[in-house]
């Protein structure tokens, strides 16, 4: 600049060194105060993808190995960049293109081009293209250049896959509380939209799982789903189904299913809305869920009713009274059943 403007009797060195101190004193200072006042006609939490991703929330699907969690999250991120009210998931999507940025820790763009092509003919769906960065080192380190890619591609959605990888990476250390802060401190400096992907905690005991890691993870999210799955084995067919876990925004909804089927020969992979079925994923779904569902096959004893659900009697009992008491239940002698009005 001194080059440039030699007739300019400025001191280059110390400007930039002003500036510089100024921009980092006023990093500093945060956010300014407001008065915020409880109002009656207020904007309500807005679904980017109903019922999934809440829009400028932090989301996060988690499950184990196996469950298709990134193929699913594919398939949305292509439902809401067309957009594609029609999509076979049936689920609502945003009025207009919704740009999303995948930061993938787990595979490369040979993998993930395959994916989204498999998932492409697989679910008949029009042209779309993703943006697809590969990334290698824990998220806070490589802030700097996914700040850049988001303004590139005028990014809407991050979807991050996957969590443990992006919060740690291989030397990070997860249960403690630090990685968590880090992982949410640069979520909130990158200010969009998130779809995580979590692993599942490595307890065995219970059938309820947790998200891999600190418990801070579940904390700092407003809205968390537990991917399921229930194999059939002989066709193919991947029966999945997703429970709301944590919602801080509104109400939790209904368990949602959906089938994935692969076909090998056409190396496609088509994904359908589907009726959860208690029975596939017991231990998942509530005690009521799965005492009503027993009961549509016709009257049973509570004897039989343990019998298909595995629950005890006591809890079936209560389970019962509850429904009795929604008016969903009927007693018949010793037997209940669904009422059918």
């Amino acid at each position: 600049l001194g080059e440039k403007y030699p007739a300019r009797k400025v001191d280059w060195v110390e400007m930039f060194d002003y500036l510089g101190n100024k921009i980092q004193e006023l990093a500093r200072q945060g956010e300014t105060v407001v008065e915020v006042w409880a109002e009656d006609d207020v904007e309500t939490p807005e679904f980017l993808l109903e019922p999934f991703i809440y829009k400028n929330q932090s989301n996060i699907i988690y499950g184990n190995k196996g469950t298709l969690k990134s193929s699913l999250s594919q398939a949305m991120a292509m439902c809401m960049a067309l957009p594609w009210p029609a999509n076979p998931l049936e689920l609502t999507v945003p009025a207009k293109p919704t740009v999303s940025l995948v930061l993938d820790w787990e595979t490369d763009e040979a993998t993930f081009k395959y994916y989204l092509s498999r998932l492409k003919r697989g679910m008949n769906c029009p042209e779309v293209a993703l943006h697809y960065r590969r990334c290698r080192l824990p998220i806070v380190e490589e802030l700097e250049a996914i700040e850049k890619y988001i303004e590139e591609v005028k990014a809407d959605v991050l979807i991050v896959d996957s969590l443990a990888a992006a919060a740690g990476g291989e030397s990070g250390e997860l249960k403690g509380s630090q990685s968590a802060l880090s992982f949410n401190t640069a979520l909130r400096k990158l200010n969009r939209t998130s779809l995580i992907i979590g692993q599942t905690s490595k307890d065995l005991t219970g059938t309820r799982k947790t998200i891999f890691g600190s418990a801070m993870f579940t904390y700092y999210a407003r809205n968390i789903l537990e991917l399921c799955r229930s194999e059939d084995t002989d066709t193919g067919r991947v029966h999945l189904a997703m429970f709301h876990r944590e919602c801080n925004l509104g109400r939790k909804h209904k368990p949602i299913g959906f089938c994935l089927e692969f076909d090998d020969d056409n190396r496609s992979l088509s994904i359908t809305r589907e009726a959860v079925i208690p029975s596939e994923f017991v231990g998942k779904v509530t005690a009521q869920s799965a005492v009503a569902d027993a009961l549509k096959s016709g009257l049973k004893f509570v004897k039989e009713i343990a019998e298909v659900t595995g629950l005890k009697p006591n809890n079936i009992r209560t389970s019962l009274g509850r429904l009795k008491s929604l008016d969903k239940v009927t007693k018949v002698g010793d037997r209940w059943g669904l009422r059918t009005c």
